[in-house]
């Protein structure tokens, strides 16, 4: 009987019975082996054009996510094991591109005119139309639980995989980590996008290799990963992400770069129970806490962390109240001539009085810092110290000229030029009175408005005074392209002036250049006479720090304008 008939015996319930099965479940050869079988086909496959895309594997086996087997890169739907002989291939076309090819072989029996051409070609459509549709499902349900970038399961995927893991195991057995890459913008910024996309692929996979197979990584988007693991095995995990090392990276130094991370870390008692995003939440506020203000790379959650988070919240719940109530105030550190022992300058420096105490910077700064509010706090700060000038003024003083320091987030702040020089007039002062003092800037996008912010500013005759000179990657290309007035020598070369010799020779380059291109330069973090002698010997006869004052109240600088110079250090 030629296989027209046996087709056509077969559509009214093996073929409809094939339709339900993959509209309700993923199919498999059994569905259809009995198809088969009557129409004497022994195998039946095909392929696929996937662009070559790694994406469509799991990282963990390697093979592809669709429930065919893969034999020589093709997807085996149906294999009696039998040899095959007559085979059959249908094109399928997308967007008027082949790109897939769908196989049947029968037996060695059937000959050519057994074979019906249309009803074969309309199997060849079953096979395309069902496949495609489960493989299109499947690929939804791996793009709704995988990373797009790294293949790697998203947050959805591994808190499914945890609450899996619990059904058999105790939350108090696991720890959840949240990790943050450290350094990872500095390989966006030497060798560019795509070797940071091809570093954070790297990183991914290796997450995975330090796993076991009860446990996930996964990750959160950008350069932030989740983990669970058992918390036997934590202190084994932490040791291999310490430092992981991405190689063949182009335009990296050695093709190679040592990745470190920022981690924080949810662990349970006995008698505490949280849901896995309670447990990713407090994660979280480690790693950012470790990151901003504990400046420690492994940060475990637990009760002096939250009590820092009610602190924070907080702080951002008072501070416009803080700031209407001129609660932030300034204290003034004296810039002093190291050759005269003469008072040059003041640097305010922020302190913030509250309920008859004061709060630190570092209790407060890093909290404003991550909610935005620095140039608020900037702002208030340089009003501060213009009215202290001015009551300076009014009592017949002559204070020094006084500099406020302005975060680079200042520098996006819409007419943030204009409300500077607005403070100054308010006050009733000089632009001849007060010095501006940015750090300097390190990404190109801050490099250029910091162009337009310093050139501003000078038109309208402020002194601007470049904070933490030498710090960053283009500290040359700044003095060539900012005409700024003052550069300050970083605290870290002055630690090191008169222990290294390197040093040395860089801090005198600094002086002599900047001398050249008529700056002024003050050497920050100056503690010991030793330090100040050599930094003369260098070249440069002003400094600020501790060997001379730290930061004073305003009654205390009134002192000092009033009657104190302090002894020469030579």
């Amino acid at each position: 009987m030629r296989l027209i008939m046996k087709i056509a015996e077969l559509m009214a319930n093996k073929l409809e019975k094939l339709f339900q099965e993959a509209s309700l479940e993923n199919i498999k050869a059994d569905t259809y082996k009995d198809l088969c079988g009557a129409l004497h086909v022994t195998k039946m496959y095909y392929d696929m054009d996937l662009g070559g895309d790694d994406r469509y594997r799991n990282h963990r086996t390697g093979k592809l996510i669709f429930e065919a087997t893969p034999v020589d890169d093709k997807l085996v739907l149906y294999d009696s094991g039998i040899p095959g002989g007559l085979k059959k291939c249908y094109n399928f076309y997308y967007d008027g591109n082949e790109y897939v090819h769908a196989y049947i072989e029968f037996e060695k029996a059937v000959k050519e005119d057994d074979i019906d051409q249309e009803l074969c070609a309309f199997m060849a459509n079953v096979i395309y139309i069902i496949i495609s549709r489960q493989n299109m499902r499947k690929m939804l349900d791996y793009a709704e639980t995988s990373d797009v970038l790294t293949g790697i399961p998203n947050i959805a995927m591994v808190q499914r995989k945890y609450y899996t893991v619990l059904q058999h195991s105790r939350p108090q057995d696991y720890a959840v980590l949240r990790i943050n890459l450290r350094n990872f913008r500095y390989i966006n910024e030497m060798c560019g996008a795509q070797a940071g996309d091809e570093a954070i692929i790297q990183y991914s996979r290796k997450l995975l290799k330090f796993t076991e197979d009860d446990e996930c990584a996964g990750r959160m988007g950008g350069d932030n990963f989740v983990v669970y693991l058992h918390n036997e095995n934590l202190k084994n995990f932490l040791k291999k992400i310490s430092t992981v090392t991405i190689s063949k990276l182009k335009n990296a130094p050695n093709n190679r770069f040592d990745v470190v991370a920022w981690v924080g870390i949810s662990m349970l008692s006995e008698d505490e129970n949280k849901t896995f995003l309670e447990r990713l939440n407090d994660a979280n506020v480690a790693c950012g806490l470790g990151k901003s203000r504990l400046k420690q790379d492994v940060v475990y959650y637990g009760k002096e962390l939250k009590n820092m988070v009610m602190q924070g919240r907080d702080i951002i719940g008072i501070f416009p109240t803080a700031v209407k109530n001129h609660e932030f105030t300034p204290f003034f550190q004296p810039k002093v001539d190291m050759k005269t022992g003469k008072l040059v300058g003041f640097e305010a420096l922020c302190r913030w009085f509250h309920e008859d105490h004061y709060i630190y910077p570092d209790q407060f700064i890093p909290i404003l810092d991550r909610e935005g509010l620095i140039p608020k706090l900037d702002l208030a700060i340089f009003d501060e110290t213009c009215k202290a000038i001015k009551r300076w003024k009014e009592m017949g003083l002559t204070p020094p000229r006084i500099s406020s320091n302005f975060s680079r987030k200042d520098l996006f702040v819409p007419k943030i030029e204009s409300k500077i020089l607005k403070v100054i007039e308010e006050n009733g002062l000089s632009t001849d009175d007060v010095e501006i003092e940015i750090t300097e800037s390190t990404k190109d996008v801050e490099y250029e408005r910091l162009i337009t912010f310093v050139k501003t500013l000078k038109e309208n005759g402020l002194f601007i005074s470049i904070d933490d000179f030498g710090t960053g990657y283009s500290s040359l290309s700044l003095l060539h392209n900012i005409d700024a007035d003052v550069i300050k020598i970083d605290k870290s070369f002055t630690d090191m002036i008169t222990a290294d010799d390197k040093t040395a020779i860089l801090v005198e380059s600094i002086i002599t250049i900047a001398q050249r291109l008529k700056m002024e330069v003050i050497a920050e973090g100056v503690e010991t006479k030793e330090q100040g002698k050599k930094l003369v010997e260098l070249g440069c006869n002003l400094a600020q720090g501790y060997y001379y004052s730290k930061p004073v109240d305003y009654q205390s600088a009134t002192e000092i304008i009033n009657s104190c110079d302090y002894a020469p250090v030579v």
